[in-house]
């Protein structure tokens, strides 16, 4: 199938409408699609709110009925954009925050009566899997790939090579978890970046070997902090490649500003800056703790590669 995304808004029959949910750790996300004559698919609509619902998890991993609020209310609005969805080409998945909380089901029990489909729980491994295949799908390239992608809760790491996963894991630290752990108060300090990225190491240094091992050929990222990263470099007009002395450089200017709620840089959207020094230690302990040299932004990330699994089985019947 030929997945080239088009700009435009044709009127189709509605079984030519796609839909994904994710329903992610920081934010949540619909993606909304059109399936062309040509197998191509143009962009109908895309939705993103910032719930945070990591941030609601207490100390025994149970949601607040605060970020549970947040949450039923953005997928309210989410409702609202799916009456021309047919329920076959729909998906709903939810990621780590979920599989993190105890009290889960209080939320899909709720979740599920606002929403015309039953959420799915990734497991970290089928979150896995689903970026990959984001990351991948539409780029040509046979070489080796690392795909990471840092989420709110959990980030994903995985190595394949023309669409076949070698490895695939996913590690509980996450950008908004390490947040809240790590930066307390909002404060920028040398010392808090170096306990969240010594934190961050203890985590990926077991699994560091197996990555290492079965070695790639390039680096691609898909998440909000490279994303945040890559808009810096974009504005700066300089080659959009991330590089450890890039990630030194922002990481001794969030220092110098102190403060979570300073926190500015030409060229990065405002939205970005509360988690950009969380996600920026961990990614800082993925360069050290696998020896990566540089990494550029994928394409693509979750909701894309549940959209194309999506297609391709609705096309295999």
């Amino acid at each position: 199938m030929n997945n080239q995304v088009k700009k435009s808004d044709p009127s189709q029959p509605s079984n030519h409408y796609y839909a994904v949910i994710d329903l992610g750790s920081n934010s949540f996300h619909l993606l909304v699609t059109q399936l062309l004559a040509d197998n191509t698919f143009t962009v109908m609509n895309k939705v993103k709110r910032k719930v945070r619902l990591a941030s609601g998890l207490d100390s025994e991993n149970n949601l607040s009925g605060e970020a549970i609020s947040r949450a039923l209310d953005c997928l309210s609005l989410f409702a609202n954009h799916l009456e021309n969805i047919p329920l076959e080409n729909l998906t709903i998945v939810a990621t780590a925050a979920l599989r993190i909380a105890n009290n889960r089901d209080v939320f899909f029990n709720a979740a599920n009566e606002i929403l015309p489909k039953n959420i799915k729980l990734l497991s970290g491994e089928q979150e896995a899997e689903a970026i990959f295949i984001g990351a991948t799908y539409l780029n040509s390239t046979h070489e080796k790939q690392l795909v990471l992608d840092i989420g709110g809760a959990s980030t994903e790491l995985v190595i394949g090579e023309n669409s076949q996963i070698n490895k695939a894991i996913s590690l509980n630290i996450g950008c908004v978890s390490f947040q809240q752990k790590y930066f307390t108060g909002g404060i920028l300090s040398k010392q808090n970046f170096s306990t969240a990225i010594n934190a961050a190491r203890l985590i990926i240094q077991p699994i560091a070997n197996i990555y290492t091992t079965l070695g790639w050929q390039s680096v691609v990222g898909s998440s909000g902090t490279m994303q945040a990263l890559a808009e810096i470099l974009t504005y700066r007009q300089q080659v959009v490649v991330i590089t450890k002395a890039f990630l030194d450089e922002i990481k001794d200017t969030l220092i110098a500003q102190q403060r979570i709620d300073a926190v500015f840089f030409e060229g990065l959207r405002a939205d970005r800056t509360p988690v950009l020094a969380s996600g920026l230690a961990i990614l800082v302990a993925l360069f050290d703790c696998l020896k990566i040299d540089s990494l550029q932004l994928s394409t693509g990330a979750l909701r894309e590669g549940l959209l194309f699994t999506l297609l391709s089985s609705k096309q295999n019947k």
